[in-house]
Parts: C-alpha cells; structure tokens; sequence
C-alpha cells in the first residue's frame, strides 16, 4: 500500500505514530496562483486551492491555530482538527486565496516578512532571472562569504537548456540561502546586470501594508512574524537573530495595532537560540517545516507542518485521510 507523503522509514513512524496516538494537523501553503514558473512547487493554483478547501470544509475541522495552540495546551483537542497558514505573505493570498476561504468559512494564518512589503521576493525574481534570461551562464562569476560560485556544466549525457538552466538556478539559490542580507542584495544585483531580464516580467510581490490591513478586516485571517529578511537563522549571530524576529513582531503589531502570537521559521529551520528569543519576545508559539502531526505534547516552539502541493481535491483528501 502507497501512504501519500510517506518517503522514508522516518516518515512511516510519525505516521504510524500519528495512527496510534492522533493529532491535529496544520497546512502550510505559499501562494494561491497560475504561474508559469514554479521551480519550488509553491504554487496551488486557484482551481485547486477551492478544491482542497471544499474537502476541508467537509472532512475535518478548520480551526484558527491560535485556538489550536489553545487546545493543545490545554489538552482538549478536538478531533479532525485542521489549521491553515501561509508563509511569506504573498499579495495572492488577498485576490486569490482569501475569496476562496471566505466561501468556506475556514480561518487561516498568515506570517508575514516585513521588509518586503509590495516588492518581489529574492527567490521569485531569481528564478524569472534565470529561466527567462539568455545570458551565458558560464559568464556569471559571484563570491559570498569567502566562496565563489563559477558555473561548470557536468559532462554526461545531453541535456535541455531548460534543464540546465533548472540545475543553475537551483546551485545559484543554494549559494544566495548561505549569505546574510547585505550580501544577498550585492550578489542580486550582479544577477541582475549578468540576466538582462527587464523587471516588468518579473510579477509575484508581497503585499502592501495596506492589502495587509484588508485582508485582515473581517477577522477570518490573522497574522505572524516571519523575521524581517526571511534569512537562514542558524547562520546568523544571536544579536541578528533577534534583530530580524523582534523587528518584525514590531513592525506588524505597529501597523495592525493588535498582539502578533504567533511565528514561522525561514526555511523551517528552528534554533535553541532563536526559540528562547521567541519566549523572551512574548511569542506564543511557531511553526516549523517537518511534516508530523500536533498534538498536546508538541513542542509549541517548533509545531510541525505539511507543505500542500498543487493537487486536486481527490488527492488532496486521500493524503489527509492518511494522516487524520
């Protein structure tokens, strides 16, 4: 029997896990879209996003996290429970997911990068700067943190431009993830000038502070910190790691002028260090990457997260049903 998500033997046992002992389980999405470059499968399109919801509306129980986190603590879970978040804050999320969520009453939760409101995220524009440029690639040359990055094709059998230029642009955002922010801008903008690719093709972008302000208006979407820069935490010092989750618990609670509770790890990676800043801040609790399912003894610094793909609602329900 094929268990949907289930890869590795360390996945078969928190399956096995969340069979015996149960949970609830939280959603993490990016984006609600049509693209037509999606290298990191980010993207549910709009057709599917409703798909999916519709399942949720009818086979499980769609819970704010906030009441989730409650319920944990308190030990009162209530079967079936779901929550959804979204990481990054995406304008989408307001034209495309919210419509969607309203028609199903269903809460969700978004964590928002700070400093990027109305601009395009690095790794979006990176992607578009690669796939759509017909520069050479061996003409890139960078260096970050004492390490250069030349592009050398492996020798072997023939391969597409396309599927050269997927392999380049994943080494390239290989090379930008190890860079703090000041470096990550330098090396952007040599990306830039090398691509020749005109900024107007280049379309995602992070909501403004006023879409922010409307898509929490009614009060079915509340919103988290997610640092300022969206970096790598553990690679950053103590001093920076605070700076980046502090701020933007700041920021947002100066613009909404409400509490913000709630956080999610860059890239899902959580440290001891950035887990005991997140106390000291007042944070309530914060999400991770891993895929297993909470339950009321999960650590509420680091709860757990199934990253949804572009599926439709029949699949979508099949690899819920194996988790629930």
């Amino acid at each position: 029997m094929r268990i949907p998500g289930i890869k590795t033997a360390r996945t078969f046992s928190r399956w096995l896990r969340a069979r015996v002992l149960g949970g609830a389980l939280i959603l993490g999405y990016h984006r609600v879209a049509n693209v037509s470059l999606d290298q990191d499968k980010a993207c549910v399109t709009p057709k599917h996003f409703a798909e999916q919801m519709e399942v949720l509306s009818k086979s499980a129980y769609p819970i704010r996290l906030c009441e989730l986190v409650q319920q944990l603590k308190e030990g009162s879970l209530q079967p079936r429970s779901v929550a959804v978040t979204f990481d990054d804050g995406y304008a989408d999320n307001l034209y495309q997911a919210k419509p969607i969520l309203e028609k199903y009453a269903i809460p969700a939760t978004i964590f928002i990068c700070t400093s990027y409101a109305g601009k395009e995220f690095w790794w979006d524009e990176l992607e578009s700067l690669v796939m759509l440029s017909q520069a050479e690639l061996s003409a890139l040359c960078l260096e970050g943190r004492g390490i250069r990055f030349v592009w050398e094709q492996s020798k072997g059998r023939p391969e597409t431009d396309v599927d050269v230029r997927r392999k380049f642009h994943r080494a390239l955002y290989n090379f930008l993830l190890t860079l703090d922010v000041e470096e990550q801008n330098q090396v952007m903008n040599t990306i830039r000038s090398w691509s020749g690719v005109s900024s107007s093709e280049i379309t995602a972008r992070a909501m403004t502070h006023d879409e922010l302000m409307q898509i929490v208006d009614d009060g079915l979407i509340e919103i988290g910190a997610h640092t300022l820069h969206h970096p790598m935490l553990p690679q950053l010092s103590i001093g920076r790691q605070r700076e980046e989750i502090i701020s933007s618990k700041q920021d947002l609670e100066a613009l909404l002028d409400r509490r913000v509770d709630g956080f999610a790890y860059p890239n899902g990676r959580a440290t001891d260090d950035a887990k005991r800043i997140l106390r000291e801040a007042g944070f309530v609790f914060a999400c991770t990457s891993l895929h297993d399912v909470v339950r009321p003894a999960s650590d509420l610094y680091e709860l757990t997260r199934f990253w949804q793909r572009d599926v439709d609602g029949d699949r979508f329900l099949q690899g819920l049903k194996a988790w629930m």
